[in-house]
């Protein structure tokens, strides 16, 4: 809600929450930054405190800026553990603002919302106007009650402006990561998603729920086998279809994974990281599966695998990965975590005019005098296919291996030089799209921010908005930075990268232990990036422990 009114405000928002995985909740915390200036990752740091609760003054403290403000409620907290440092305190009887004007308790959150905007100067009838919209639905007596919960808490006696920010009043849009990639697939003309719920990826669940009817649908299946499996079979009906999941569903999905590098199935699987092994920290980030989506199931096949780096690529790459596996006939896999997943941010509204929808080669009429080849050997790698009921235009589709008409040869093998040509055959096909990828699509290959730099942190993903922010940190202080971030990660322009970084000093920043990106670049370059920020404890990294872990590498050089 504070997100939503600081956006009207004109400001930019950037949120980030943090929440428990047992049932009670534990201690949950929701982190917005509020600025005049585009911000691109969450900031260090705490200038208002809003206490809901004992555990928010407990757990909190050590991320008190000097002077900050404390806000809380007096009959519910204390702050004996803050007495004596620099900092400001506003007593806000929240529960009794609520109870007296809406008699809800639950609204004493709405209470704090408005001295919130009473300490940075927001006028309180965008709040108004904010919750007008919110809660018309559910009528007007509780519209009534918010507006004046908040007005309440604005004109408290406690609150008076402490900082100064103004907005540009550019109405702009709040959107999470999650809802901005479901909102550029179904811009892209997806028609299903199959999921079964799982943080951080369920979000896209809930959003394609919220919309079904609107020419789409979902399926909240009984496993993550079978979400895959009912977007390959919907895939190969010729419809555009998704599946989501994080990195312990993505291991149930592996076998379809193959299957779909088998059938050449043109699917789009989103796998949104969380801090592992096995269940690990279930509400923590993490970008540790990388290598393990780049290498899932058994075999050689060609896939595609993306990382979107901000709100505006997870709404274009969604819908790009579309057009990517239509075109060659593969998975792609969207590789999210739970940062870029769940946090959310300002942004302007997205350009749907900008998608363009190429659903590759579809062979629309059949030849009477021969039988179909959906597999038809190419130069390319790519085969027209047919959408199933097309008269004359039947074919196979199973897992075994198979020549160009889908007829299995596994079983005729026993070292017959035509099945074992056959073989090779179809091999050499299916990874000759690797090869027309890199021919024809220039985005395999990294970006660069400020060419003329002396260093470079290199990064991907989600954490390039930290570390673009940590750049302008380092280069306030005199040193001179720039940025490669990448957003494609498989297939690799291994020339246009080894180019790119050559003879450059670099420093390599992911949220894994084993340097994931740098082994990738290695194995495709030979270059071995020696330097690495590395934060595997659960928590994004942020601009500033970037900033300070760099700078230490500079100094000892």
């Amino acid at each position: 809600m504070l997100a939503k009114i600081s956006a009207r405000s004109g400001l930019h928002v950037f949120g980030y929450r943090g929440y428990q995985s047992i049932i009670r909740g534990g201690h949950v915390w929701y982190q917005i930054d509020i600025s005049e200036e585009k911000l691109l990752s969450h900031q260090e740091g705490i200038d208002i405190l809003v206490a809901l609760n004992q555990d928010a003054i407990n757990n909190q403290k050590s991320h008190l800026r000097e002077n900050a403000v404390v806000v809380y409620d007096p009959t519910k907290t204390n702050t004996e553990i803050l007495q004596g440092r620099n900092l400001r305190f506003v007593k806000l009887p929240m529960l009794d603002i609520a109870m007296k004007e809406s008699g809800n308790p639950i609204m004493r959150n709405v209470a704090a919302i408005g001295a919130v905007l009473g300490l940075v100067g927001i006028d309180i009838s965008i709040f108004e106007s904010a919750i007008t919209r919110m809660f018309t639905k559910k009528g007007e007596k509780v519209v009534s009650e918010n507006i004046k919960v908040g007005s309440e808490g604005y004109k408290n006696s406690e609150v008076k402006q402490m900082f100064v920010i103004k907005g540009d009043k550019i109405h702009r849009h709040v959107i999470e990561g999650n809802a901005a990639l479901a909102l550029g697939a179904y811009a892209s003309g997806c028609k299903l998603y199959s999921a079964y719920p799982m943080t951080p990826a369920s979000t896209i669940l809930h959003w394609f729920a919220e919309h079904e009817g609107n020419g789409v649908t979902y399926k909240q299946v009984e496993d993550e086998i079978a979400a895959i499996n009912v977007t390959i079979g919907a895939a190969s009906a010729g419809i555009r279809a998704m599946c989501g999941t994080s990195g312990g569903g993505f291991s149930l999905m592996v076998e379809g994974l193959g299957l779909a590098g088998m059938i050449e199935a043109p699917i789009v699987v989103v796998l949104s990281q969380r801090t592992g092994p096995s269940t690990g920290l279930p509400t923590k980030t993490e970008q540790g599966d990388v290598l393990f989506a780049m290498h899932a199931s058994q075999g050689e096949f060609p896939r595609i695998v993306v990382a979107p780096r901000n709100i505006e690529e997870c709404f274009k790459l969604s819908s790009d990965a579309f057009n990517l596996a239509d075109r060659y006939q593969c998975p792609v896999i969207i590789l999210m975590d739970l940062y870029m997943s769940e946090h959310s941010e300002t942004t302007d509204a997205f350009n749907f005019d900008s998608i363009k929808i190429d659903r590759g080669k579809i062979a629309w009429q059949a030849n009477p005098a021969e039988r179909f080849k959906r597999y038809l050997y190419t130069d390319d790698g790519v085969s027209p296919r047919s959408i199933p009921g097309t008269p004359g235009l039947e074919f196979i589709a199973g897992s075994d291996e198979h020549d160009e008409y889908g007829d299995l040869v596994s079983d005729a093998f026993s070292g017959i030089d035509e099945y074992v040509e056959t073989r090779r055959k179809m091999m050499r096909k299916r990874m000759n799209k690797i090869e027309t990828m890199l021919k024809n699509e220039d985005v395999f290959h990294p970006a660069i921010t400020n060419e003329s730099a002396k260093n470079f942190l290199v990064t991907f993903g989600s954490t390039t908005g930290a570390a673009l922010e940590a750049a302008q940190i380092l280069n306030s202080q005199g040193m001179d930075f720039g940025v490669i971030s990448f957003n494609y990660l498989m297939p690799l322009d291994a020339d246009k990268t080894k180019k790119l970084l050559e003879g450059k000093s670099l420093i390599d920043v992911e949220v894994n232990f084993t340097a994931q990106l740098a082994q990738i670049i290695k194995s495709n370059t030979g270059i071995d990036i020696q330097n690495r920020i590395l934060k595997y404890d659960g928590e994004a990294i942020t601009a500033e422990q970037i900033a300070k872990e760099a700078q230490k590498i500079i100094q000892n050089k």
